[in-house]
């Protein structure tokens, strides 16, 4: 009896559906047009719904990529003041930060920035002052501002660290957009604080609510 069973097990047909059973692809030997429709369509239909996905998630990522490139540009700002109110304390003298100029202050913060002694208080190098140091900014689509109270286009810091006006910087897109607005108060301390978004709509705005003014 055991003989049988071997036999029927070393069949040939039983061998044929053993090896079919084992192998959930053997479908697939019979009709390899049929397999490769199958997976033509698989292949479409996965890559359907990740156009779809992307579409949906591109806007989201650009948003946060133009974001992340405004803060960027706000903390160097903020860092480049940082330093203009320390040169003026270590070195005991008046110092300025501006545009940059051949010789004096420029007229376009985002093009560049310099900090330099200003020993008579004019926004000049003279011969004895002395370039501390030149910041460059990255070429994008935005603009900087500083409204002073002294209506000066520099901010100015005494040996004392106090601000000699007192104003605020404003980085706006040239699309007028608030979303990618950032600005940077400077108090008669010649201390900072930055606009956050307090109500969560995307804009930042001062502790009393004013908007960035772009």
């Amino acid at each position: 009896m055991n003989t049988d069973i071997h036999a029927h097990r070393n069949h040939p047909a039983c061998q044929a559906q053993h090896k079919k059973r084992a192998n959930p692809r053997s479908r697939c030997v019979s009709s390899s047009t049929n397999c490769l429709a199958y997976s033509l369509i698989e292949l479409l239909l996965s890559l359907l719904i990740v156009a779809v996905l992307a579409s949906f998630a591109a806007p989201s990522f650009k948003d946060f990529i133009d974001s992340a490139r405004v803060d960027a540009q706000q903390e160097m700002l903020r860092k480049a003041i940082y330093r203009t109110r320390s040169s003026a304390i270590y070195s005991k003298k008046i110092v300025s930060l501006c545009p940059y100029g051949e010789s004096g202050c420029g007229a376009l913060w985002e093009q560049g920035m310099m900090i330099f002694t200003d020993a008579n208080n004019n926004g000049e190098i003279d011969p004895e002052d002395t370039l501390l140091e030149r910041i460059y900014f990255k070429p994008g689509s935005y603009r900087i501002s500083w409204r002073a109270s002294a209506r000066k286009n520099y901010l100015r810091y005494s040996p004392t660290g106090m601000a000699r006006a007192f104003g605020r910087f404003t980085i706006c897109d040239k699309s007028d957009d608030l979303r990618l607005a950032r600005t940077i108060v400077v108090n008669r301390q010649g201390r900072t604080r930055t606009y956050s978004d307090r109500n969560g709509d995307g804009i930042v705005e001062d502790i009393d609510g004013r908007l960035p003014q772009c």
